[in-house]
C-alpha cells in the first residue's frame, strides 16, 4: 500500500508538471491568435476592396491577351502547400496531407512550405522545388514576394496548366478547413452591371496589366495570412484541450491518492493493534 501511494505521487508530479506546460503554451498561443486575426481583419478590408475591383473588371474584359486569363496545354500543375513549421497544432497539418495527398500527381511540381510538410514529403512522388524551403512564416513577406514573382514567370512562359495554393481556411477560431485554391488562370465570372459597364482608362489591356499583379499579390498574401490565423486557433484549441484533460486526470489522480493513503492509514493501525494484542 506505501508502494501504490509513492506511486500516485509520482504520477500526480508528472501530470502536474504537462499541465503546467500546457498551460503555458495555451496563453502564448491564445495571445499569437490575437494579433495574427487583428492583422488578418486589418488586412479584410483593403483586400475585399481589391477584389472588388478586380471582379468588376475582370468579369468585363473581352478577349483579353492577357497571359494570365489563357489556359496553358502544359502536362502538369504546381501546387504550393502550406503547413507549419512547430507542432502541437492537433490535426491542422493533418488536415492538409490530406487534401495534398489526393491533388498532387507524380509529374507535378510542388512548393512546400513549413517544416512539417517539407517532413511529411520528404519523399514524395512529385518534383519538389526547394528554392522556397526555408520559408518561416506570412511575416516573411519578402519570400512571398518571391514566391508570387515565381509563379507569375512560370505560368506566363506556359509551364503550368494551372497554379494551386493548398491551405487553411478560417471561419472561426474553432472552425477551419483545407482548401484547393486556384490561383492561375484568373477565372472571369459575369457580373450584373445593370447596362452600364465599367470605363476602363487609359483601355482595356493596360488597366487589366496593372492590376492583375496587385490582385495576384492581395490573394496569395491575403490566403496566408488566413492560414497563420488558422495555425494559431489550431494551436490555442489543442493546449485548452490538453489543460483540460490535464485538469482531469489531476482531480482522478488526487482522489485516488486520497483512497491509497487512507489505505494505508487503516493498514498501519490494524498492524499496530494486532501486534499490541498478540
Amino acid at each position: 500500500m506505501p508502494q501504490e501511494v509513492t506511486r500516485i505521487k509520482k504520477r500526480i508530479k508528472s501530470v502536474s508538471s504537462s499541465y503546467k506546460i500546457t498551460s503555458a503554451m495555451k496563453l502564448v498561443s491564445t495571445v499569437k491568435l490575437k494579433r495574427w486575426k487583428a492583422k488578418m481583419l486589418a488586412n479584410k478590408d483593403y483586400a475585399s476592396k481589391i477584389d472588388e475591383i478586380a471582379e468588376t473588371v475582370f468579369s468585363s474584359i473581352e478577349n483579353s491577351k492577357n497571359p494570365f486569363f489563357q489556359e496553358r496545354k502544359a502536362d502538369k500543375n504546381l501546387y504550393i502547400v502550406l503547413s507549419s513549421s512547430l507542432g502541437l497544432c492537433g490535426a491542422y497539418n493533418n488536415n492538409i496531407f490530406r487534401v495534398a495527398d489526393a491533388k498532387i500527381k507524380e509529374n507535378d511540381d510542388a512548393i512546400i512550405l513549413g517544416n512539417k510538410a517539407i517532413s511529411h514529403y520528404k519523399d514524395g512522388a512529385f518534383n519538389h522545388i526547394e528554392t522556397f524551403k526555408e520559408y518561416s512564416g506570412v511575416a516573411n513577406e519578402a519570400m512571398i514576394n518571391s514566391i508570387i514573382d515565381f509563379i507569375a514567370k512560370k505560368y506566363e512562359k506556359g509551364v503550368y496548366q494551372e497554379i494551386h495554393l493548398i491551405y487553411t481556411s478560417y471561419k472561426n477560431s474553432l472552425v477551419f478547413h483545407p482548401v484547393d485554391y486556384t490561383l492561375l488562370p484568373l477565372k472571369v465570372e459575369s457580373k450584373e452591371t445593370n447596362g452600364y459597364p465599367p470605363i476602363m482608362e487609359p483601355n482595356q489591356e493596360a488597366l487589366i496589366d496593372a492590376l492583375v499583379p496587385i490582385y495576384l499579390k492581395n490573394s496569395v498574401y491575403a490566403k496566408f495570412l488566413e492560414s497563420e490565423v488558422c495555425e494559431q486557433a489550431a494551436r490555442s484549441n489543442a493546449m485548452e484541450n490538453a489543460t483540460k484533460n490535464a485538469e482531469e486526470l489531476l482531480e482522478n489522480l488526487q482522489i485516488e491518492f486520497n483512497k491509497a493513503r487512507q489505505g494505508a492509514i487503516t493498514q498501519e493501525i490494524t498492524e499496530i493493534v494486532g501486534a499490541s494484542q498478540s
